[in-house]
């Protein structure tokens, strides 16, 4: 395994306080890997079935909850059948818990065993859970007024949990800069190299679950955009290997107010407007990843689309009116394929997805006040 700077093209060999070049750019894992259905561990029914994808050597895997295969699940859109990637059923409620594993499992093979982390909730809670499993001390810094069912879930875990008033990147930099954790290793989920090698499992159980075949369209909320720099990783992958013939389009969905990979993408600057917003895991001024991702999306002729918050608050009860119990940044993913079929992006006859990327019982003080206000 190496790592590699896709900006200025230097490569690393990897260390436990690495995660960023010299040049300030984010670093990826240096692509060397295919996967096909040869490589499948057939007797494994958790994400290391796709060992043979990963930059860490499957013996090398001590702390793990047996991450099961997560369901894919019918839904409706409108006349439009979907389907759900219910990453809400992960081991900590929330897609992260697929990079938090590779991260932690890297830093125990490295006798790493303290680590601090910066989140808007679900990567601090993911981080937490896989410390707490794996015996690391571990230390959260979450933006002031994160819901409560995250930080509650991260303290539970035994972890330190600190609250920082200010812009999301306020966060980040206390959780590098905090004399309270002089001794942990940063481990932040939108630097570290190895977190979106363990998200790209995602792509590998669409894939099966679609019948050893890429869907037509992939839809998630974007944030840093690790969900969706994760599946274009394993598609990619797939692809490079001949288990699938195309890649599936790709979409962010992003709020109204804060969106620059649709700035980005459309070429225009980046402006900031209301940061406030009901779908908190996606109020990232700026992704650490920005150009990569917006190069993934376009390749896979998808597209960037902002969200009302009436819409996220409509796209939270069709969604429950399903059986869905998702948290709101999730429900930006459904308005998104809302907006995406009203245009026509989206047609009846495509395989399409849209990933619940956590649980609504997260957000449950959030929820209770969008029921009580709807009354």
């Amino acid at each position: 395994m190496k790592y590699i700077c896709t900006n200025c093209e230097k490569e690393y060999v990897p260390a436990p306080l690495l995660i960023r070049c010299d040049c300030g750019s984010a670093l990826w894992v240096k692509p060397e890997k295919t996967f096909s259905k040869s490589d499948l561990i057939t007797d494994d029914f958790t994400m290391w079935r796709y060992a043979k994808a990963y930059p860490l050597d499957k013996k090398s895997i001590e702390i793990t909850f047996n991450e099961t295969i997560t369901p894919l699940a019918s839904a409706k859109i409108g006349h439009i059948n979907i389907l759900a990637k219910m990453d809400s059923l992960m081991p900590t409620g929330s897609f992260k818990d697929r990079g938090a594993a590779m991260v932690v499992n890297y830093l125990n093979s490295q006798g790493i065993r303290s680590i601090s982390e910066d989140s808007s909730g679900n990567g601090g809670s993911a981080y937490a859970g896989y410390a707490a499993k794996g015996g690391l001390n571990c230390n959260i810094f979450v933006p002031a007024g994160t819901s409560l069912g995250k930080t509650v879930q991260t303290r539970v875990y035994g972890a330190r949990c600190f609250e920082i008033a200010g812009t999301r990147e306020d966060v980040a930099n206390a959780a590098m800069n905090s004399k309270a954790t002089h001794n942990s290793y940063y481990v932040g989920h939108n630097w570290h190299p190895l977190f979106i090698e363990g998200v790209k499992s995602i792509a590998y159980e669409i894939w099966e679950q679609c019948g050893y075949k890429a869907p037509d369209n992939f839809i998630t909320p974007a944030g840093n955009g690790s969900l969706l720099a994760g599946a274009y990783l394993g598609f990619m992958e797939l692809l490079r290997g001949g288990a699938i013939d195309k890649l599936p389009r790709l979409f962010g969905i992003q709020t109204e107010g804060i969106q620059p990979f649709i700035q980005k993408f459309n070429q225009e600057e980046i402006k900031i407007g209301s940061t406030s917003t009901l779908a908190e895991g996606i109020k990232i001024q700026r992704s650490s990843r920005l150009k990569e991702i917006v190069k993934f999306v376009r390749q896979s002729n998808g597209n960037f689309i902002s969200v009302s918050e009436s819409q996220i608050k409509e796209a939270l009860h069709m969604m429950g009116k399903q059986g869905f119990f998702i948290e709101p940044t999730s429900a930006a993913a459904f308005a998104g394929i809302k907006t995406l079929i009203d245009t026509n992006q989206i047609i009846e006859g495509q395989i399409t997805i849209g990933v619940i990327t956590g649980n609504g019982l997260k957000s449950t003080n959030t929820l209770q006040d969008l029921l009580i206000n709807a009354e």
